[in-house]
């Protein structure tokens, strides 16, 4: 009896040997799948700030980069799963160009707007009219540069020294090709002047203290 008693506890032992815990469940490898909010940007000439979203499973990175210095990344230049990534396009001053931004193997392309032509450097002449002071001359020539301040609005630089104007800043109000200013001489004149069709040239007419004349200007 005392042997079959040790034989069925030997067969018992060595089944339990033979048994094994389950292995804890292992989590699958998450498959990298990135796609973006967008793949084209328009941008105006005078800059902008954009973001380009990225949408990817937990625990996917990945990395951004702009194929172009005047659109920079200011961040998401690095990330994992959903995220943005901002860029600053700085103003255009020439023709229109392009930009690639690659995100996680993506491409985005990002087009920016040629400068107005109304930007930059001017120049022309003022002729005085009926009405106007003896003291001021028949003709004068006048040269200026017209651009965007800090704030994003457009203001004319203004010189006309024979009149006594020297680089005077002045608020310019567009509208559509429509443009206005006004500046203290004798009396505060306003200038008025239409723009051509390609934004490089106008003639326009001015007005002041009983004073009116006419006056022109090519963009250089």
């Amino acid at each position: 009896m005392h042997r079959l008693v040790i034989a069925f506890s030997a067969l018992a032992l060595c089944a339990a040997c033979s048994d094994s815990s389950p292995s804890a469940p292992t989590s699958p490898t998450p498959s990298c799948t990135y796609t973006l909010s967008t793949t084209s940007v328009s941008v105006a000439s005078t800059g902008a700030s954009v973001t380009i979203g990225v949408t990817a499973p937990t625990g996917c990175a990945w990395t951004a980069s702009s194929n172009a210095a005047f659109a920079a990344i200011t961040s998401g230049s690095s990330g994992s799963g959903i995220g943005t990534v901002g860029l600053a396009v700085a103003a255009n001053g020439g023709d229109a160009r392009t930009a690639l931004i690659t995100v996680a193997g993506q491409t985005a392309t990002l087009m920016q707007a040629a400068s107005d032509p109304l930007f930059g450097n001017w120049s022309g002449s003022i002729a005085k009219g009926a009405g106007c002071p003896a003291a001021l001359p028949a003709s004068a020539g006048w040269v200026g540069v017209i651009r965007r301040n800090s704030f994003g609005q457009a203001e004319l630089v203004l010189t006309a020294a024979t009149v006594g104007v020297v680089n005077q800043v002045l608020p310019l109000t567009l509208n559509g090709n429509n443009i206005q200013f006004a500046v203290q001489i004798d009396a505060v004149y306003t200038f008025v002047a239409t723009l051509a069709a390609d934004r490089r040239s106008f003639t326009g007419t001015f007005s002041g203290g009983g004073c009116s004349g006419t006056w022109s200007g090519n963009r250089s």
